[in-house]
């Protein structure tokens, strides 16, 4: 099982003389502590599946649990590492809602706390790094299922581990950390596979960076790939002889459960709930992003890393089940997006703190208030 003290090595943040990253840490702490109040985290719906595949890989029999078999086996395949965490934290404090609860923490602070240095090598700005943070710590699928007895923020934590990364290989060029962003790929894999959807930034890097020879690219992109490759098709191998199971079963079995008889009103549902206030702000962020990128020095490759930033949501986007959490794949690039036209008119950073403030009860209050009123059958 890996251990944190792998992300925590890796991953070194330090908040002394940094006062924007300890407003951050303060507003990270009021975040999980009000998701917990609110939405009350329960063991039910998926979650179910999760613990189940926990029991089974503890040895308990298939037949004995809840859950029904396919979905077992699909969190085995695609969560094995955050199943077994969750499990021996839920041992450790001999219940499963806090030993989960703890590792989301664990992951949420880690996550964001990340987020927040890659917006700060991006802009040079913590002022900007600290509202941008602020908006994705406090989206609504971050405080719902990211805090919510859920995986997905696994595989959230590992793709911007690995984006930050590839973000410091393109400022030093250092091989070191293009296989450590491949590393946090490969492991991410394991809690959760949007996880892998950072492979997509790093592909078109390289492709960039070589684009004047095809054989440099192919040298410069295979240990990356095998790094991040062989070990999921080692471990996707072993669950098809333990258990007979495949990915493409799960693609099949979410190819005949969803039903949208509008999947366009779905998707406008789904998404103003995840973006609401964001939204209009990363759009002006388009138009900021020309005026700006000379200043932030902002060369064709870091172009690239941002449109295949934006690129990556494509996949989870295009997933039969349209839910917040599948399509919150699109928020690390519109945050991005949106720190551009946060960085003009930072010096009127007291400007964007209603619409923060919005933005945050919103996330809070969206099902009590909001979906309750939208979320209707069409």
């Amino acid at each position: 099982m890996i251990s944190p003290l792998f992300i925590i090595n890796k991953i070194k943040v330090s908040v002394r003389g940094d006062r924007y990253l300890s407003i951050l840490i303060i507003c990270l702490v009021v975040f999980a502590v009000a998701s917990a109040l609110i939405f009350g985290h329960t063991i039910g719906g998926d979650a179910i599946g999760y613990v189940d595949a926990g029991h089974v890989l503890s040895g308990a029999p298939i037949s004995a649990q809840e859950a029904p078999p396919d979905f077992i086996f699909q969190r085995i395949l695609t969560t094995f590492l955050g199943v077994e965490i969750v499990s021996g934290l839920s041992a450790l404090f001999g219940n499963i809602p806090v030993g989960w609860f703890v590792w989301d923490v664990f992951l949420y602070f880690c996550l964001n706390i990340v987020f927040y240095k890659l917006l700060l090598k991006i802009f040079n700005s913590r002022t900007t790094a600290l509202l941008g943070t602020l908006f994705f710590a406090s989206n609504y699928a971050m405080v719902t299922a990211g805090l919510g007895n859920f995986m997905d923020i696994g595989g959230w934590s590992f793709y911007i581990f690995s984006i930050y990364f590839l973000w410091k290989y393109i400022e030093s060029g250092s091989r070191r950390e293009l296989i450590t962003a491949a590393l946090f790929i490969s492991v991410g894999g394991f809690f959760k596979e949007n996880a892998f959807m950072a492979y997509i930034p790093m592909f078109f890097v390289l492709l960039y960076e070589n684009r004047h020879s095809f054989t440099l690219f192919l040298k410069k992109i295979i240990v990356p790939t095998i790094i991040i490759a062989v070990p999921s098709m080692i471990h996707h191998f072993g669950v098809y002889v333990a258990y007979g199971y495949k990915y493409t079963r799960w693609i099949e079995i979410n190819q005949t459960t969803y039903f949208y008889r509008s999947r366009i009103l779905e998707y406008i549902k789904s998404f103003g709930s995840l973006l609401n206030f964001l939204a209009p702000i990363s759009l002006l962020g388009v138009f900021a992003f020309f005026g700006l990128k000379d200043d932030l020095k902002i060369d064709t490759k870091k172009i690239i890393f941002i449109t295949s930033v934006l690129i990556s949501s494509i996949p989870p986007i295009l997933w039969p089940g349209i839910t917040q959490r599948v399509l919150f794949m699109v928020v690390p690039g519109l945050v991005i997006l949106a720190c551009f036209f946060i960085k003009k008119y930072e010096k009127y950073w007291y400007a964007f703190v209603p619409v923060l403030a919005l933005y945050i009860l919103s996330s809070f209050f969206m099902d009590s208030f909001i979906l309750k009123a939208v979320n209707l059958p069409f």
